[in-house]
């Protein structure tokens, strides 16, 4: 009975019942998504701390490491550095303004076995009576610090300790030293810790070697180990400098090493560590690699995180939502109430959406509404006068006639059979023919004729709307067969369901053997659980998500891709699985490692370049850049983050504002050589003058305007005033030359007047000895004439020195002769001709190669060279053997050569260096004055030319004269 009742009471106010339910639908459809897309913000909140996080702990551990680079900096560019100036650098740069959270900067020194005790005794002359390196023990390595800034508190605990006895300590040290790159240590306990307020530590190590060296091999690096730059680190007060309270609304938990445990943990924001026992809506694990050392970053949403007016916005709508439908439903109750009232005829009438006629046992129509008069296009009293199939249903759709006997409804009465969703084609008034559903009930009544209710239900455009889903579904089929990208479509069970031609390419699998396969089949096995893991927490969160994987290709290569996954839920929110896309992304990979080695090649560069670099931002002239060299030049001053009216004096701009301006506003570079620049490189005020040569680069943007300049700059201070100094230098060289050449003049004239008047005493001694020896003829006993012949003997040498020195003044008299072309075989001939005599004597053979026969020379020059080399090549013969002398001539680069080679004697590899001194004989046994080969070299060297001698004792000797000009051809 009470079922009854209810089916009564929503018969009769279904339409208040449905306009309720349809307005509350509405509600929870907007409800549904405005909740999605305030979780989604909140997502995307989350995810956007998460990298801020993670950003912020990578940047200010890479400014430690570079840090650690400026200390190691010092140890490259002073051979000694004391703890002075570690503390004066730690000072300069303000590291626990700048950079709180540093628990220390300090140098840990590498000490031998065997020097360990001069190392003690050292520092302790420093005046550190009480410094003994510890733990004590013998080792075969000792690291011991002996600087740490600041030097006070608990860092005194540190000083002497040997870092590389702790296994933790050690395996970072010994990386560092191996790949010459900052390394992290793992979670060690400082032993700067007092047993208060504990908290775990960790190390950066950057190693510093012997002799400024870059050593490359890892033995090398071993050998030349001096020692490390390091900062020790308090995590706690580290990551509470860096987070500050711009991190309140999440928790973060950092852990060392890959594998988050609580004996790994760092740091955490939360009394009892979150990772593996939250279940909170927002979490996220992810991986920092710094110094060669690995870390785990787990941040978790706290329970009041992006709570805001907007998140409760969904809640609003719900509440009003289902007032709204409520009024509906009590204002159209009302009005049914109201309507119940009026007659059948009126309520069908107002109310029915559908055609509705009632036909009477011979077929003809009794009742029509006004929604079956629209549809028709008849009126009721151009219908009831016949039957209503001969009316509107008295054809088929290919004009063929339908006759009443086989109509379904027309029989429906006869047959007292309801029928239902009958579908059809109706005539309009027109001729028209649309598509209808029809649903007939027969009506019997005691005592009359029976009749039928028919309802008519237009379904033209339910049929065009499914043949446009028909249409839909293949158009989507050949959108998804010729996308640039696989698609896929998966079940509850993550198999697959749908995948398109490209996905079919890839795999190399047919569609058949796709369908109903699992994902796992083509993933990398050691992707497997990763995939897994992010499938799952995307169903459980209800969100889409992206993952980078490989997967295996058609020809068995595992080819890393992206994929882009959305969840698809039912409407009781089962989950029925995934619908997503995949692209292959191996060459974007690979360019992307490319890329990120271009930039960090690039930054070494720019940090490395054994110049200025800088790099200043338009329109507002703030330094973006700025090099070590650049930040040395000025003395370390923050330059980065200020303009360049802020960084520099207006003495130090005077130039230097005015010519970047320029820059800027015109757009064409700047090249300058030598520009004198003040530099304040102490910033105290003082300012010193230095020469630079510049560039200064506009850079250009897509648009075609400038927005930065680059500032080159190479200090060549020492080169100015080095050249100014070789300026001073050759003028005094000069005058030293004038007055060199004066006293040359003044000597040759000395020796010629010398040679000059000496030769008349000379000749009257010679007149006397041999008139001496006339008058005491026949009375000089023997021993006597030995005295007379010796004292002839002594007039005769110096007669041939005074005669040596005339010609060494005729040579520099004859130095300037006129050059004339001659031929080198005339001249040959000709002396060949003079030492006719001497050659025959001894047999010599002369054999000639003349490749070059003609140059320009003085003649007397000429042929004092070849009858000097020529003659002794003859007079210093070997007694074993005849002589055998080769004479070539030949061109080698801008000289022509003369070549002179005998069999000879031979000198000593020791004594060729004085082969060209004046009055030097080697050879004592032949008679020589030993100045022909100096007038050779003299002559030879003062026209521009060289001489070069190569001998081997006992076998011969070889003369090049090299003769600075080009060989000449002589007219014919």
């Amino acid at each position: 009975m009470k079922l009854a009742k209810l089916a009564s009471f929503v018969r009769d106010y279904f339409i208040a019942i449905f306009s309720f339910l349809l307005i509350f639908l509405l509600t929870l459809f907007i409800y549904s998504e405005t909740k999605k897309k305030a979780e989604e913000r909140s997502a995307k909140l989350f995810s956007i701390r998460t990298e801020q996080v993670t950003e912020a702990i990578d940047k200010r551990m890479r400014d430690y490491i570079q840090i650690l680079v400026g200390g190691k900096a010092m140890f490259i560019s002073s051979d000694t550095i004391t703890r002075k100036d570690w503390n004066n650098y730690y000072k300069t740069l303000k590291l626990e303004e700048s950079y709180p959270g540093l628990q220390g900067f300090g140098y840990t020194h590498v000490v031998r076995p065997e020097e360990v005790e001069q190392h003690v005794a050292q520092i302790r002359r420093e005046g550190f009576k009480n410094y003994t390196i510890t733990p004590k023990g013998k080792r075969d390595f000792y690291t011991a610090i002996i600087y740490l800034e600041p030097f006070t508190d608990r860092n005194l605990r540190a000083f002497g300790y040997d870092m590389f006895s702790e296994p933790v300590r050690q395996s970072a040290m010994r990386i560092a030293r191996d790949t010459r790159q900052a390394t992290l240590s793992g979670k060690v306990r400082l032993v700067q810790e007092t047993g208060k307020d504990e908290q775990a530590g960790f190390l950066i190590y950057l190693p510093v070697y012997k002799n400024n060296a870059e050593p490359e091999s890892i033995q090398e690096r071993q050998r030349l180990i001096k020692g490390f730059v390091y900062s020790p680190f308090r995590a706690k007060d580290l990551m509470t400098s860096v987070l500050t309270d711009d991190f309140t609304d999440i928790d973060i938990e950092v852990y060392d090493g890959t594998e988050p445990s609580e004996a790994s943990l760092l740091f955490s924001t939360n009394t009892k560590p979150l990772f593996g026992n939250n279940n909170r809506e927002y979490s996220d694990l992810s991986t920092i690699t710094i110094g060669n050392h690995t870390w785990r970053l787990y941040i978790s949403a706290k329970e009041d995180f992006g709570k805001s007016a907007d998140s409760e916005l969904p809640y609003f709508i719900l509440m009003g939502g289902f007032i709204i439908s409520l009024l509906m439903f009590f204002i159209i109750w009302s009005l049914s109430n109201t309507r119940r009232s009026n007659s059948l005829k009126q309520t069908i009438t107002d109310n029915a959406t559908a055609a509705l006629f009632i036909i009477d046992s011979r077929g003809r129509c009794t009742f029509m509404n006004p929604a079956a008069e629209k549809m028709t296009g008849y009126t009721f009293e151009e219908v009831r006068k016949k039957s209503l199939h001969d009316i509107v249903h008295y054809k088929h759709l290919d004009g063929a006639p339908f006759p009443a006997a086989e109509c379904p409804m027309y029989n429906a009465l006869s047959t007292t059979e309801p029928l239902r969703d009958y579908e059809s084609v109706f005539v309009r008034k027109d001729g028209s023919f649309f598509n209808v559903s029809c649903s007939v009930q027969p009506m019997l009544e005691s005592g009359s004729e029976g009749y039928a209710i028919i309802e008519v239900r237009d379904i033209t455009d339910e049929l065009q709307a499914q043949q446009a889903i028909i249409e839909s579904e293949a158009r989507f089929r050949t959108m998804a067969d010729n996308a640039p990208v696989m698609i896929k479509i998966m079940d509850d069970a993550t198999n697959f369901m749908y995948v398109n031609k490209q996905w079919l390419d890839f795999t190399g699998f047919s569609f058949e053997d796709t369908i109903n396969m699992s994902w796992k089949k083509v993933v990398h096995p050691d992707d497997l659980e990763r995939k897994d893991k992010v499938t799952k927490q995307a169903v459980k969160d209800h969100s889409a998500f992206r993952i980078e994987f490989r997967m295996r290709r058609y020809d068995g290569e595992y080819r890393w891709v992206v994929a882009s996954n959305t969840p698809r839920f039912g409407p009781n929110d089962e989950f029925q699985g995934f619908i997503g896309s995949v692209i292959d992304i191996t060459e974007i990979k690979d360019a992307e490692r490319k890329v990120k080695q271009n930039a960090e090649l690039l930054q070494k560069l720019f940090l490395e370049v054994p110049a200025v670099v800088g790099l200043v931002r338009y329109p507002d002239y703030q330094y973006v850049l700025a090099n070590p060299e650049y930040r040395k030049l000025y003395g370390n001053r923050p330059l980065v983050g200020k303009t360049i009216y802020e960084a520099h004096t207006g003495e130090e701009g005077r130039g230097f504002f005015d010519r970047l301006e320029q820059v800027f506003k015109t757009g064409v570079p700047f090249v300058g050589n030598e520009v004198p620049t003040a530099i304040d490189q102490k910033n105290n005020g003082e300012l010193v003058y230095g020469y630079f040569n510049l560039v200064y680069q506009p850079l250009i943007d897509a648009n075609g305007k400038i927005e930065a300049v680059l500032v080159f700059a190479v200090e060549v201070t020492e080169l100015v005033n080095a050249r100014k100094a070789l300026l001073l230098t050759n003028e005094e060289l000069s005058s030293k030359n004038n007055e060199l050449q004066r006293i040359n003049n003044d000597l040759d004239s000395f020796v010629y007047t010398a040679s000059h008047d000496l030769k008349s005493p000379i000749a009257n001694m010679e007149g006397l000895a041999t008139l001496l020896r006339d008058i005491l003829q026949g009375k000089l006993e023997e021993e006597d004439m030995e005295v007379l012949d010796m004292l002839q003997n002594s007039i005769n040498k110096l007669k041939g020195t005074i005669a040596d020195l005339t010609e060494i003044t005729k040579v520099q008299k004859e130095l300037q002769s006129s050059m004339e072309p001659l031929h080198f075989g005339d001249m040959l001939q000709d002396i060949t001709a003079d030492l006719e005599a001497t050659v025959q004597e001894t047999g010599a053979v002369l054999n000639t190669d003349i490749q070059v026969e003609n140059i320009n020379y003085a003649r007397k020059n000429l042929r004092s060279i070849i009858y000097n080399l020529v003659s002794n090549a003859i007079k210093y013969k070997s007694p074993e053997r005849s002589p055998e002398i080769s004479i070539k001539t030949y061109e080698e680069g801008e000289y022509v050569v003369l070549e002179v080679q005998d069999n000879g004697l031979g000198i000593k590899k020791e004594q060729q260096h004085k082969l060209f001194t004046m009055f030097k004989r080697l050879h004592t046994h032949v008679e020589g004055t030993g100045i022909g080969l100096y007038i050779v070299k003299r002559i030879i060297e003062n026209n521009g030319g060289k001489i070069e001698v190569s001998s081997e004792l006992g076998k011969g000797t070889t003369f090049k004269v090299y003769f600075k000009q080009v060989s000449v051809v002589q007219e014919v």
